[in-house]
């Protein structure tokens, strides 16, 4: 009963804030979630750089760029179609998908969105019902509504699906986001054991560790730096020019770079796994002014 009421109350709450004007709306909507007050007039920190380019800058491109699918045409158009994990096919439902055409091994997941990400390391053992209603849940959400990022509007839900990346560990492949700024790449978050417990590690270019990380999310870990790690810079510097801040994902297999996704609002731009001291040394390298 009381899990029902607050799926109700959440439900309500997004439709009030979605009929809001749009600045009134994000302020109360990060109010409630980070329980401070949002400053879009002088805005200092990564979150509040974020929730600004929201409001003030992205639009169709970002959108484009967003989508987990057409986004492939703009990493061809930049030469870097070798990095695209192999696409066995795209959906418009659940029913149109025939895993028996499917290899053993593969990544469903739908293009609208964060999360819905199906990885089947063995098709014998997968729960085909299961993947079938979590991917449905998926293609239904709306992130412009869920959480205020108005680039995800206009994007047509779709389910894709592509090769799996094995690295080797019999596990999520780790993921290398690499933070850039005009085209400048900053700092690599490192994610590991996204399938179970996630941990963070942030590095500077030079593989130097950097504190940055909430507690609770903190790795132990000291990761190996990739062998061509510079070669990882400049794919994201080059596919981040245009961008005052874009977090550009890519996954390193056994020494093959592959391309994962272009984030523009990671976390919605509320993201609780920086401490502060992070967030305002990286929310220093968005320059605003260049956009106003």
């Amino acid at each position: 009963m009381i899990s029902n009421l607050k799926k109700i109350a959440r439900f309500l709450e997004k439709q009030i804030l979605w009929c809001l004007p749009h600045k009134m709306a994000h302020k109360i909507f990060y109010y409630r979630k980070m329980k401070k007050k949002l400053n879009l007039k002088e805005p200092k920190d990564l979150n509040e750089k974020i929730q600004y380019l929201m409001l003030n800058k992205y639009g169709k491109r970002e959108t484009e760029l967003a989508d987990k699918y057409k986004v492939r045409n703009y990493i061809k158009q930049k030469g870097y179609e070798d990095l695209l994990p192999r696409l066995y096919g795209t959906y418009q439902k659940v029913d149109d998908i025939d895993y028996e055409k499917l290899p053993n091994q593969f990544v469903l997941k739908a293009n609208n969105g964060c999360g819905g990400v199906i990885i089947c390391l063995d098709k014998n053992k997968l729960n085909i019902k299961e993947c079938n209603r979590n991917l449905k849940k998926a293609l239904k959400k709306n992130f412009a509504k869920e959480s205020l990022e108005y680039h995800y509007k206009n994007i047509k839900p779709l389910i894709i699906c592509e090769e799996y990346i094995n690295d080797g560990t019999g596990k999520n492949p780790i993921d290398y986001k690499i933070n850039c700024f005009d085209g400048n790449a900053k700092c690599i978050l490192v994610c590991s054991d996204r399938d179970k417990d996630m941990r963070l590690r942030y590095y500077d270019l030079n593989w130097n560790y950097l504190d940055y990380t909430a507690k609770e999310l903190k790795s132990k870990k000291e990761f190996e730096k990739p062998k061509n790690l510079k070669e990882m810079i400049k794919i994201a510097e080059d596919l981040s020019k245009d961008f005052p801040y874009v977090r550009v994902d890519l996954y390193n297999a056994k020494g093959k770079i592959y391309f994962g996704e272009l984030t523009f609002t990671p976390s919605a731009g509320m993201i609780h796994s920086m401490d502060q001291n992070g967030l305002n040394e990286l929310g220093k390298l968005i320059n605003l002014e260049k956009i106003n």
